[in-house]
């Protein structure tokens, strides 16, 4: 496993992938820093950070799996590989360590952009939007989006063996990411007799982005931070066995 993480490692180094990546994230966090007026919501939304990590680690997701279809390389990979869930598993750790190096690396120029931009004009220790302070309120977006990588990596992951396109699933993926918590709240309403069972539908762990820092939002997702938590992790479970299994039976 770890000789096939290593390799792994070397070709996702090897394309320049992480370079792409961190001058994405930084140009568009400045784009966010610039083009508008800064303000306490801004701040704790880390500048965009969240959002702009998952359109980064959606597009990779998918491309860093599909690659090895696309350039014939997968036959060679399973030849040097004792196991196809070390190749998948190696796949997926990386796309999720990468994900995680994004968000501390964006919490990092946050800090930085707000002490040499905003300076003390809003203190990292008043109370934003009567819940908590601006420091963790921006520390549990962070952990809120970190949680919703492992979700959104497995689902990506598990996408691309069922598509089979590139482009498709990014599309997909995006369209989860951006409208699929709107979309569970409108089944939800729809259905208010059955909400005990529609509360646990995968698009409604979307959720777990801004319930964390903002308690209040329970009542839209209908469940408690705990449980949101085990709906996160049970679902990306599931969307990483499906995953793997249709990789497993995938023709090369």
């Amino acid at each position: 496993m770890i000789t096939t993480i290593k390799q792994e490692l070397f070709k996702f180094w090897h394309q320049r992938i992480p370079l792409y990546g961190v001058m994405a994230l930084l140009l568009l966090m400045l784009e966010a820093t610039f083009s508008r007026p800064i303000t306490p919501r801004i701040i704790a939304q880390g500048f965009g950070l969240g959002q702009w990590t998952l359109l980064i680690i959606i597009t990779l997701s998918s491309t860093f799996l599909s690659m090895e279809y696309k350039n014939n390389t997968i036959c060679t990979m399973f030849y040097k590989s004792s196991s196809k869930s070390y190749i998948y598993l190696s796949k997926y750790f990386i796309v999720i360590g990468y994900g995680v190096f994004l968000l501390l690396m964006g919490l990092a120029l946050t800090i930085f952009l707000k002490i040499t931009i905003v300076g003390d004009k809003y203190s990292w220790n008043m109370i934003y939007q009567n819940h908590h302070s601006l420091l963790t309120t921006l520390l549990l977006n962070l952990i809120g989006n970190g949680l919703y990588l492992f979700f959104m990596v497995s689902l990506c992951f598990m996408l691309i063996s069922i598509v089979k396109i590139n482009v498709a699933v990014i599309g997909l993926g995006m369209a989860i990411g951006f409208i699929g918590n709107s979309l569970s709240g409108i089944i939800m309403t729809a259905f208010p007799n059955m909400s005990f069972i529609w509360k646990w539908n995968p698009l409604n762990m979307i959720n777990i982005i801004n319930q964390l820092p903002k308690p209040n939002n329970i009542a839209i997702s209908q469940l408690s931070n705990l449980q949101i938590i085990i709906g996160v992790i049970f679902d990306t479970l599931i969307f990483l066995g499906l995953g793997y299994w249709l990789f497993k039976k995938r023709r090369v």
